[in-house]
């Protein structure tokens, strides 16, 4: 479906999260006057509503709800309307503990903050659905009603639960996935540890294990988590889809969230919704919020919703910075330009009392006479300015590759290294961000969700468990002439998960013209050293032995050549020498593939680092190592002169990204002093002026420019 009908022709959604359940009536009338003077548009209801909606078990109070969908839709604002099982309420726990989750030591998480529900428990999933059913009945053709909210962060704060129920359902879940006890070991590999099982009973969740779990067993374990998690999603939704089925349906995702697998759930959702925090101490903020958009652009290739952002500051981080003047506008613009077809906040109103009292809202506690209530204002007339551009496409030039398997058997495996977690994602992407690239997230071993061309150059990182059908599709994005850029330790597992055998890389050997023969990562100071360094003078034998975990950060020696010439372009210096992390692979590699760096220091001197290897129209790379910024840098220039790629806007000033969505060029200023843009004609639909040639651009503020 993709798209929310607001009304009213094209519009861009503005609002927030709208709780009246905690204000008086006076409250809610004035707050529905200040959504008018702002702008607001749509509001999300009743997500934190269930205690209010059912205040005791079968006994609905509906009234209210119905009440303030009737002035909403009077004053011209349509509804998100949630089905309020995000939180369930105290009696819901107290009759029937069961619903409640229980960590990992054993512990039952008790009634008193949120999400406090075991996702396998037949009671809760009763108790919601039933909930989910009086809504709709009562207001699914209630014409305010423009969007159900299914839910709300799943797995935001329990992602697992160990409790009886839940180890019955993991049980459940093997069976179907396997059908036979003896195929459970064998995808587990239980010969080894004498872990062999004979029933489906035996079976428990990794709970804390005297040592290392089978990371097998982990693995399906987040499967299973993740699945459940769904099937609550779904079974609401499947009653939606019943009573409802005009309505679409959505639930809020928490961007590149590793519990949960987003190319699964975004089958299930009507329109992708989002929920955003970066941290504006943080100068790397709007690479994060960015990442965010072009993921859920990228889900299912159409708009999608920003349902969560601060107006400001938060209240849950260590140390809470708010937001400066003008960032308010400009990163929600920056969503609009990478696809956001509404932009909302947590939340309209800032809150009395609560675990969010401090969190800021769109009406902060000094209420309309302050710069976050001017800056709401100003960003609602920013919003309508951009309506013509609501539905239209965002033109992506590079991919990176993202894969949830991948990433829970990187996260389970027992080494050869600590888990990065989604870290040389974000590397990646923050290369491209800052080389002017807007991104595509894709999936690999399954179908891709956009009919849009495919991206010239495409960042592989850490795909640990590669398929055939994902390594046929890697190879083939190589042939029809793509850049396809492998990260270190891709490939490791086979889609069995088990260690490919022969050289790491598997089904890609012969295509890459590599083989990976064994891991050497660069460990510094041992982990565990038996006595303090050896000194020579004393220590005879020890005091000369060389290890291989001497070097903190390696170095690779550049061929003369492309690379070369980008490197002393990026630096803008003589540089020679790329820097690397701690990881190193030592590869054997064909003769027909071009060695283009190799590592300089110690036992690895002289071997192959980085590799490229032409494929039909394009060619596919081996990068054995983590690269640091620069080499990432200079990588990327050479791999886009190969593909013939540009950014949308070329020569920018520092802070200035430039993103094309339709017809429009955006332009947004992160930097802190002016910047000028030259080249530029068409009108600017912020200010609704002229451009002939020459943008200023003021710090921390945007400019969208059409063709005249």
């Amino acid at each position: 479906m993709g798209r929310v009908d607001l009304g009213q022709g094209p519009r861009l959604g503005f609002g927030g999260d709208y709780n009246p359940e905690q204000w008086d009536a006076q409250t809610v009338a004035q707050d529905i006057e200040l959504m008018q003077t702002a702008g607001v548009n749509v509001v999300s209801l009743g997500i934190f509503a269930w205690a209010q909606l059912e205040p005791r078990e079968g006994a609905y109070e509906l009234e209210w709800l119905g009440r303030l969908l009737d002035q909403l839709h009077a004053a011209g604002i349509a509804v998100d309307l949630a089905t309020a099982t995000a939180s369930p309420p105290p009696w819901l726990g107290h009759h029937y503990p069961e619903t409640l989750p229980v960590d990992a030591h054993g512990v039952r998480l008790l009634w008193g903050a949120r999400q406090q529900f075991c996702p396998s428990s037949p009671k809760f999933r009763e108790r919601a659905t039933a909930l989910v059913r009086r809504l709709a009945e009562r207001f699914g053709a209630h014409p305010a009603v423009r969007l159900w909210h299914v839910g709300n962060e799943y797995s935001c704060h329990v992602s697992e639960c160990f409790c009886p129920t839940s180890v019955q359902a993991f049980q459940a879940w093997l069976v179907e996935r396997y059908g036979t006890i003896s195929a459970v070991n064998e995808a587990w590999g239980t010969a080894f540890w004498s872990q062999r099982y004979d029933d489906f009973t035996q079976i428990r969740p990794p709970a804390p294990l005297p040592t290392f779990a089978n990371p097998a067993q982990l693995v399906d374990w987040r499967r299973f988590c993740d699945a459940e998690l769904r099937a609550c999603y779904r079974a609401e939704v499947e009653i939606l889809r019943e009573l409802t089925p005009q309505v679409p349906v959505t639930t809020n995702f928490m961007g590149l969230h590793v519990p949960t697998d987003l190319w699964q759930w975004a089958q299930h959702v009507d329109v992708v919704a989002n929920d955003a925090y970066p941290d504006p101490a943080d100068p790397r903020a709007a690479e994060e919020f960015a990442l965010n958009a072009d993921l859920m652009r990228s889900l299912r290739g159409e708009p999608f919703w920003l349902m969560e952002q601060t107006p400001s500051m938060v209240q849950w981080r260590e140390r809470n910075s708010r937001k400066l003047p003008g960032q308010l506008a400009l990163w929600s613009v920056q969503q609009v330009a990478r696809g956001a077809d509404a932009v909302l906040f947590f939340q309209w109103r800032a809150s009395r009392q609560g675990a969010e009292t401090f969190h800021s809202g769109m009406v902060p506690h000094a209420g309309t006479d302050s710069p976050t209530w001017r800056e709401v204002c100003e960003l609602g007339r920013a919003l309508q300015a951009l309506a013509p551009l609501a539905g239209c496409p965002v033109q992506a030039q590079v991919g990176i590759v993202v894969d949830w398997d991948a990433l829970w058997a990187r996260q389970s495996a027992v080494g050869p290294v600590a888990s990065p977690g989604v870290r040389e994602i974000r590397r990646w992407y923050s290369t491209f961000f800052n080389a002017g690239y807007t991104v595509e997230f894709l999936p690999v071993g399954r179908e891709r969700p956009t009919q849009a061309p495919l991206p010239r150059v495409i960042v592989v990182p850490e795909l640990f468990q590669l398929s055939e059908a994902a390594a046929a599709q890697l190879v083939a994005w190589a042939q029809a002439g793509s850049e396809v850029i492998l990260g270190a330790t891709t490939g490791v597992l086979d889609g069995q998960g088990r260690a490919v055998q022969g050289g790491y890389l598997g089904k890609l050997r012969e295509a890459v013209g590599v083989r990976v023969l064994e891991h050497s990562p660069r460990t510094g100071a041992p982990s565990r050293p038996w006595l303090p360094d050896p000194l020579s003078e004393v220590d005879r034998i020890s005091g000369a032995v060389a290890t291989p975990g001497a070097a903190e950060e390696q170095l690779l020696t550049v061929v003369e050549g492309p690379l070369a010439r980008a490197l002393r372009r990026v630096t803008a210096s003589d540089a020679t020498q790329l820097v690397a992390g701690q990881w190193a692979e030592i590869l054997a590699v064909e003769a027909q593939t071009e060695v283009l760096a190799h590592f300089t220091a110690s036992d690895l001197a002289g071997l192959p680092a980085l590799t490229r290897r032409a494929y039909g129209k394009g060619a596919l790379w081996y990068l054995a190592t983590d690269l640091a910024a620069a080499g990432r840098a200079a990588v990327v220039a050479v791999a886009a002169a190969h593909a013939r790629l540009q950014p949308p806007l070329p020569g920018l000033p520092p802070g200035v990204e430039a993103v094309r969505r339709g017809p429009a060029l955006f332009l947004a200023n992160h930097g802190a002093t002016t910047a000028q843009i030259a080249g530029l004609r068409g009108r600017e639909l912020l200010s609704g002026q002229t451009v002939t040639g020459h943008l200023v651009l003021p710090s921390r503020s945007s400019a969208v420019v059409v063709p005249n």
